[in-house]
């Protein structure tokens, strides 16, 4: 299975494994399996599924998804990011939901979801579209993120490498849709990973839709972004076009500085890349699998490698 997907899911798993008991055997992939189902029935028992049409939170879009999509709602989602993925409750306060395209789901631990976030950091100019430098952009995080290096290897935490662009920055003026992918490495992972990105650009703020898997998901990632980027309508009130200057807020960002890393990292983009605040994140995430059970991730490792691919 892929790596990634194995490691959130296996940080939100340990607990549960834990309060049942000291483990004196290693379970089987099946076994593992099955508690894992069985963790996440139990964690969005009541939840629903919606199909179709679907109006985000704050009423400001809504998805229009076609037969095989489904869309897990805001409660549930921050369920999936913070207890299952065991990502801090911070990192999911803007989530509306997850998509979850035809074929994945929750339930297996080497399946992936598109989070959709909305940041209300106001009008986001495109002025920059055709200045964006693919190449100093990808030096700028690369620079970032080996300065943060230094500081989680320090602490005692993996290293994480922008291998390059899987997929290069690229913007549709016409439909006001930012994309880019970044091929990460983890440490000694033999694998890469892909940290696929879209934006959709509106009056207020920016629709984010991301997603996270191992390489060799690129194709069916971007096939599915793709789809789901066209799927947003941002409703009467809220679109791109109907922004006054007169009354609404400019945000600070630009085109580039949302590639570099959002409100934070654009502030200060010749010294910080996206990274910089993905370390502090993923320095939590090791901190939780030390705490919720490190004598597990070997097992889980070996057994959920020879699961789902």
């Amino acid at each position: 299975m892929h790596t990634v997907r194995w490691l959130i899911g296996v940080i939100g798993l340990s607990s549960w494994v834990l309060a049942q008991g000291e483990v004196s055997v290693e379970p089987t992939p099946e076994e593992l399996q099955t508690m894992y189902e069985s963790h996440v029935s139990a964690l969005l028992e009541g939840e629903e599924y919606q199909t179709g049409d679907v109006l985000l939170p704050g009423k400001i879009a809504q998805l229009h998804l076609p037969e095989g999509y489904r869309f897990l709602g805001e409660n549930a989602a921050k369920k999936v990011i913070v207890d299952l993925w065991g990502n801090p409750p911070d990192t999911a306060e803007s989530t509306m939901g997850l998509v979850l395209p035809e074929g994945q789901a929750i339930e297996h631990p080497g399946d992936w979801a598109i989070v959709v976030e909305f940041t209300e950091d106001g009008y986001v100019s495109d002025e920059d579209a055709n200045d964006m430098d693919g190449d100093q952009l990808l030096a700028a995080i690369q620079d970032g993120t080996r300065q943060a290096n230094e500081e989680r290897a320090a602490a005692g935490y993996e290293t994480v490498e922008v291998v390059g662009w899987a997929v290069p920055p690229h913007y549709d003026k016409e439909h006001k849709v930012l994309h880019w992918a970044k091929e990460l490495q983890f440490g000694d992972e033999g694998e890469g990973t892909i940290n696929y990105d879209v934006r959709v650009l509106g009056r207020r703020g920016v629709l984010n839709l991301q997603a996270v898997a191992s390489m060799e998901s690129l194709p069916e990632i971007q096939a599915a972004e793709d789809k789901v980027a066209g799927m947003v309508e941002y409703l009467p009130g809220h679109r791109y076009a109907d922004f006054d200057p007169s009354k609404d807020e400019k945000s600070e960002l630009s085109l580039a500085g949302m590639v570099l890393g959002g409100a934070v990292a654009a502030k200060i983009a010749a010294k910080a890349g996206i990274l910089a605040k993905l370390g502090l994140l993923f320095a939590k995430l090791w901190k939780a699998i030390a705490i919720g059970g490190v004598a597990l991730v070997s097992i889980f490792k070996k057994k959920f490698s020879r699961g789902r691919a």
